[in-house]
């Protein structure tokens, strides 16, 4: 029902214009926009400002989309756009495409949304030139799961970008230093500095990280 949900803009600065993005009133972690989203989508930007071609029909893939905070914008940005989360995640996904779709194609960018279940080799399609997920690291039982993903998505000139949240919970904490010490034996590492972010959306509590496979 309509109840169920309420409408959150997100503004794209430099397209001077906002997403409309439905999130659930109740739900789990896909059904609304958290600050690691925004913090990523705000850093897209600033990549953008520095050259407005740099995401013109690259093939991005994103993993854990949610609502599409992060795969919107890039799409908005000029971006062929590969959405991905759990199937019932997906409505509530695609409907925020729809809302979407006018401003995606301004920039002559796309977005597509589909199920992709972490740890499966079923999904076909050549490496995209970027996967991006925004605090993916959540659930330890998920985390073997979402490193094989990445390998299996990434060719050698496939980048990831990233960003998380380091929470109070030391259980958070192992849980994102066994993830981290997991990607690293497959990726690099790069921490983008506070100073390279948004200034207006950063925090030292989310990290921003660029991954390139070894």
């Amino acid at each position: 029902m309509e109840n169920e949900y309420f409408v959150r803009e997100f503004d794209i600065d430099v397209l001077n214009t906002s997403l409309k993005l439905y999130q659930k009133v109740e739900g789990d972690v896909g059904c609304v926009v958290w600050d690691a989203s925004i913090v990523l989508a705000k850093y897209l930007e600033e990549l953008y400002k520095k050259n407005c071609q740099k995401f013109k029909n690259l093939n991005v893939i994103e993993l854990g989309s949610g609502v599409g905070c992060v795969g919107l914008t890039i799409a908005c940005l000029g971006s062929n756009s590969l959405l991905t989360d759990l199937e019932e995640v997906l409505p509530l996904l695609k409907r925020n495409i729809e809302a979407n779709r006018d401003k995606i194609r301004l920039n002559n960018g796309s977005a597509t949304a589909v199920c992709l279940n972490w740890g499966e080799t079923t999904f076909q399609g050549a490496p995209p030139d970027l996967i991006l997920m925004a605090d993916c690291v959540y659930y330890k039982e998920s985390i073997d799961k979402l490193v094989d993903t990445l390998k299996n998505l990434s060719g050698s000139n496939t980048k990831v970008l990233m960003s998380h949240e380091i929470r109070e919970s030391q259980q958070q904490q192992d849980y994102w230093n066994y993830f981290y010490g997991l990607i690293t034996k497959h990726f690099q590492a790069h921490f983008v500095p506070l100073e390279d972010q948004n200034e207006i959306f950063r925090c030292s509590d989310i990290l921003v990280i660029e991954l390139t496979p070894l």
